[in-house]
């Protein structure tokens, strides 16, 4: 059970930062644009989050909330949500627009809002996906650390959420108000 708290507690390390990850992009989009070697700037950034996010929570990677180990059967129904948010969230992105190649080169790349697929279900599956993994992990090592993460990426994930949000309207315009009247945030919930 050792070896999965800490497996958790990496893993979690590194998906609570992929909100400020995007934090780093999304509100700077055009000033990113200029940047000679954005991705090459970008990931080593996100590298340094990761130690960051882990030095931070170093202290309480072994200090339990519960222990149980009937908690692990949780996380794997957890995961297979991320699993389906991400194989069908993937498919109507590409590995660089995962990434922000999209934001960071317009110029280069098709303007085209994605609204079908998963994406009909929620306006973003990849943020869903993530917090379900994390969960998953958080669930089932039920350490201080993965829970704090957990909830450090839900707070992130909501600001850059509504970053992403004025940046989608902004290229997108009436086409985005329409999909968001439609199409729940994060969560399938139904819209009246």
């Amino acid at each position: 059970m050792q070896i999965l708290r800490v497996i958790s507690w990496l893993a979690c390390g590194i998906y609570a930062t992929i909100p400020a990850y995007w934090m780093m992009v999304h509100p700077f989009a055009a000033r990113w644009r200029t940047a000679r070697y954005k991705l090459k700037l970008l990931a080593p950034l996100w590298v340094v989050m990761w130690c960051i996010a882990w030095g931070a929570s170093y202290p309480w990677r072994h200090v339990m909330l519960y222990h149980n180990p009937g908690t692990w059967v949780a996380a794997p129904l957890l995961w297979a949500v991320s699993i389906f948010m991400y194989v069908n969230g993937g498919r109507e992105l590409t590995f660089m627009r995962l990434i922000g190649q999209h934001e960071l080169e317009p110029d280069r790349h098709a303007k085209m809002l994605v609204t079908f697929g998963v994406h009909r279900m929620v306006r973003h599956p990849l943020y869903l996906g993530h917090f379900c993994t994390m969960l998953g992990f958080a669930v089932g090592a039920g350490t201080v650390a993965c829970y704090a993460l957990f909830v450090f990426a839900v707070i992130t994930g909501s600001i850059m959420i509504v970053f992403e949000e004025r940046e989608l309207h902004a290229r997108f315009g009436s086409a985005w108000e329409e999909y968001c009247e439609h199409t729940p945030s994060v969560f399938p919930i139904p819209k009246n």
